[in-house]
């Protein structure tokens, strides 16, 4: 069974990763149609902005498959 997939890990995600990333995104940028054109979220006096980051787990290297000539 892959991690992610025990018990107790989807029911966090559904309990809490979700529900907590659902108020994060009102805060958040949209980008519509083809164009992506940024909609820019409507926050209170005193919000701020937040900025979603995301990564994969990969990890390159400067001269990684290079050939020499």
């Amino acid at each position: 069974m892959d991690g992610h997939e025990r018990p107790d890990v989807v029911k966090y995600r559904q309990e809490v990763f979700l529900p907590t990333m659902a108020t994060f995104e009102k805060r958040m940028t949209h980008y519509n149609g083809p164009q992506l054109t940024p909609v820019k979220p409507e926050l209170a006096p005193g919000m701020r902005e937040v900025i979603a980051l995301f990564h994969d787990e990969c990890c390159f290297h400067v001269n990684d498959y290079k050939r020499s000539a």
